[in-house]
């Protein structure tokens, strides 16, 4: 009886078979023991007695055998047999779990399964690529006209064999206006793969619905483009991933822009909305090999690259050009001449068109008529104090001499001939000689060509 009764399965002692029999259900225990037979009773689909059974007729239902190839059934027992067959349960875990593999029902490879039950898809969609020559243009998605006020965002993430790249973006719709804003997060692969994305926009108004589109460069080999997160309202954005290369973009877009690295390591271009009234760039741009490094007013959106008409810059334009690294304020494409405003490397030196110099004044007339210029200098006042007036000049520079020129000028301190008088004579005789009209540096002496008058 001890024996029994530390038994799992058993449902007590009983004094009479009556008893047993008359037990409801063997939710409790499927053993029991009569005083009246002596005997153990089991209990499969009602009461039996052992001592009127061979033992193997009966199988009590905590004994039953779960099916190897299916769903077990184990009856009313709450204990399961471990071996080779399928649980019939459905488990909640605390704490650390033990088991080696959990499946659901109806899960798919691309689905990750969450703590709380429920799956998540690793991607929604994802293609491969193998681009060696041509390169090759990828529709990604397209996002759907909406009239009202929301928000759509995807996001791409690239493998190839140059390393990771990633394209989000999110489009904003105005209700009575439809795509309006929008905003990007644009990362290329290192060397070859995708380095260019575009957002393509076809029909105008609240029928405005786009295409976001991507470049393989030639020779990238396998790519691997994969969506991996739509935001809410997933029915905005459709066909992910559905085309297959192309040679070339679509030509019956109303509106492209190009969406260029979000990258502090080369141009920055800010971009602006793409119904606006100014509807150009500005583009901040450095190089560090010849330091070029400007900041340009009015760029083409769809390019980072080059000038429009009537674009203008600020900055330095190198250290190839014309006032080698100095600060220019000049209208895109003639920054490698004397055009716009300069300043010197030095910060020393003020330039407009040729025209006006810190220690050069330069006056230039008109292009016809009288076209030579008028140039006043002077050195630093605490060197030796030569200063000039110089009559016809050439307009184009603001050193040297012309045919016909004159100068009016005092020779400096380190002159051999009358140091720091007044002199007017020819430009190419100018110097220290006694040629032309001098007046010696105290008054009281006046020659020409060397006679004393």
């Amino acid at each position: 009886m001890g024996e029994l009764a530390r038994q799992t399965h058993f449902r007590g002692y009983y004094f009479l078979n009556a008893d047993i029999i008359n037990l409801a259900s063997s939710a409790t225990g499927d053993f029991a023991f009569s005083a009246e037979s002596g005997t153990v009773w089991m209990y499969e689909s009602s009461w039996y007695d052992s001592g009127q059974l061979v033992p193997d007729q009966v199988t009590p239902a905590s004994d039953s055998t779960p099916l190897v190839d299916g769903t077990a059934s184990a009856g009313i027992s709450t204990s399961y047999s471990r071996g080779d067959h399928i649980h019939p349960q459905q488990l909640t875990y605390y704490g650390n779990v033990t088991a080696t593999k959990f499946i659901k029902t109806g899960g798919t490879a691309n689905e990750i399964l969450l703590a709380d039950g429920s799956t998540k898809k690793s991607s929604l969609a994802g293609k491969s690529f193998t681009v060696i020559d041509p390169e090759q243009y990828v529709k990604l998605c397209m996002i759907i006209a909406v009239n009202s006020n929301t928000d759509n965002s995807i996001k791409f993430e690239v493998s190839t064999r140059t390393g990771f790249g990633q394209i989000q973006f999110n489009q904003h719709w105005t209700n009575g206006q439809g795509a309006s804003e929008y905003q990007y997060l644009f990362i290329p692969t290192l060397a070859s793969g995708i380095r260019s994305a575009w957002i393509l926009y076809f029909n105008d108004g609240v029928d405005r619905y786009s295409e976001l589109w991507c470049k393989i460069d030639y020779y990238s080999y396998n790519t691997f483009i994969y969506a991996t997160e739509v935001s809410a309202f997933q029915g905005n954005i459709t066909n992910i991933l559905t085309s297959d290369g192309q040679t070339g973009l679509p030509e019956d877009y109303n509106v492209i822009q190009q969406l260029f690295p979000n990258s502090f390591n080369t141009t920055v271009q800010i971009n602006p909305i793409i119904n606006g009234t100014f509807n150009e760039s500005i583009r901040i741009s450095r190089n560090p090999t010849n330091l070029w490094s400007n900041i340009q007013f009015g760029s083409d959106p769809n390019s980072s690259t080059g000038y429009i008409d009537n674009q203008w810059l600020i900055g330095s334009i190198g250290n190839t050009a014309v006032n080698s690294v100095g600060f220019i304020i000049v209208k895109a494409g003639q920054e490698g001449s004397s055009s716009g405003l300069q300043i010197n490397q030095y910060g020393n030196v003020l330039n407009f068109y040729g025209k006006v110099n810190s220690s050069n004044i330069q006056i230039n007339p008109t292009a016809t008529g009288y076209d030579d210029g008028l140039r006043i200098s002077r050195v630093d006042p605490t060197g030796t104090g030569n200063s000039s007036i110089q009559l016809g000049c050439s307009r184009t520079s603001t050193t040297g001499a012309i045919d016909g020129q004159w100068t009016i000028f005092t020779p400096p301190s380190s002159s051999t001939n009358n140091p720091q008088s007044f002199v007017i004579a020819v430009s190419s005789q100018a110097g220290d000689n006694t040629r032309g009209l001098q007046i010696s540096a105290d008054g009281n002496t006046l020659t020409f060509n060397g006679r004393v008058l």
